[in-house]
């Protein structure tokens, strides 16, 4: 079984690891369908740098990866990429072996994962600057160097930025990229910006010398609109959302990235349909004169109340996300109480990450419904 993301759905040289990247893709008519043609997601997996990021807690590493097995069943070659010590894809994708380098994970070794962990790319750095992997690894190994590394600022975002360059770079025999697309679940919010802030502030400060085609190559890889887009991961409640506008804003005026569509997760569904709303409080009405407040159906209306309560609050959140991000397309993928179960589950939800439009909240329901009703049967 899947385990859930945090935030539980109630609802070295790439390529030379135990993944073999160079097999032949699976056959094109796949059983999944392409997305429908008015979805806003069409050119999603037209770039090849796919980041996300979010809120911690928002379950950013289940849409990730969602989306990567929605991928790899379109016959394409998804790498997935967490960064940093966190064991999210490792709880998604149980049994796996997930490290340093890409390693098939689902969808019959079609997607790979791996954890770009700062001392192994830092290696793999060095590696490529020095050339000779016994020095490399002496110099990489060295405790006190290891040590000023780790202090010194940038080094981890620019080692970061670095591999995700190597990665994208990475060909096969026959020219093909090898990864197509990577999908980069990045940290929470306040360590993304950073991430994303390097290649401008290197540049700012490195006028001559080598490190001024290391900026210019990682600037060009983040400002490449046509390969690299950001996509920004939130719930539909109000620290999240809040969060996420004042990340939105930050990200329009200061940096030169393509941001792509905000993932609105976890959307409650209504407690009842719209024509038996007024009947909900009819019936509390009764009860309470009746004087009958406790009992089985006096509980089953205050939870269904509790229920109503909480999709209209996150109808009112996803309102002001509408109201104060009018530029950003938006897509709304339900709450699924049931929790996600296996490779099927989490197919389900990329495809609805992939072709629900913004304004289509009875098909995000109607989704929900469906999934919920999986999940119930099991």
């Amino acid at each position: 079984m899947i385990a859930r993301d945090r935030a539980t759905y109630r609802l070295g040289s790439p390529g030379r690891s135990g993944y073999d990247a160079a097999a032949s893709p699976p056959n094109p008519t796949s059983t999944v369908s392409t997305s429908p043609p008015n979805t806003p997601r069409a050119g999603l997996f037209d770039r090849q740098l796919l980041l996300f990021t979010g809120k911690g807690g928002v379950g950013k590493s289940t849409v990730v990866a969602a989306l990567g097995v929605a991928a790899a069943e379109r016959g394409l070659r998804p790498l997935l990429v967490e960064l940093g010590h966190r064991a999210s894809m490792g709880s998604i994708f149980p049994g796996s072996s997930i490290d340093h380098r890409p390693h098939p994970v689902a969808c019959g070794g079609r997607l790979a994962a791996m954890n770009l962990e700062l001392d192994e790319a830092l290696f793999d750095y060095i590696v490529g600057q020095v050339k000779i992997r016994r020095i490399a690894r002496a110099i990489a190994g060295n405790a006190s160097l290891r040590g000023l590394f780790r202090a010194a600022p940038a080094v981890r975002e620019i080692i970061t930025l670095a591999k995700l360059q190597a990665l994208a770079d990475d060909l096969l025999e026959d020219g093909r990229r090898r990864w197509q697309p990577i999908l980069v679940d990045l940290d929470a919010t306040g360590h993304a910006l950073m991430l994303l802030e390097l290649p401008q502030l290197l540049r700012s400060l490195v006028e001559s010398g080598p490190l001024v085609r290391v900026t210019e190559s990682l600037s060009g890889l983040i400002a490449d609109r046509e390969r690299t887009i950001l996509s920004l991961v939130s719930l539909a409640r109000e620290v999240p959302v809040q969060e996420t506008i004042e990340l939105y804003s930050d990200l329009h005026e200061r940096h030169a990235i393509e941001v792509g569509s905000l993932f609105v997760n976890q959307v409650p569904p209504p407690a009842l349909p719209s024509t038996l709303l007024p009947w909900l409080s009819v019936a509390e009405d009764r009860l309470r004169e009746k004087g009958r407040g406790k009992g089985r159906l006096a509980a089953d209306l205050r939870l269904t109340r509790r229920l109503d309560d909480e999709h209209r609050s996150a109808r009112a959140q996803i309102e002001r996300l509408r109201a104060e991000l009018p530029g950003i397309p938006r897509v709304e993928l339900p709450m699924i109480h049931g929790g996600i179960h296996g490779e099927a589950d989490l197919l389900r939800l990329g495809e609805l990450a992939l072709a629900v439009d913004e304004g289509q909240g009875e098909g995000v329901e109607r989704a929900s419904s469906a999934m919920a009703s999986a999940g119930g049967d099991r």
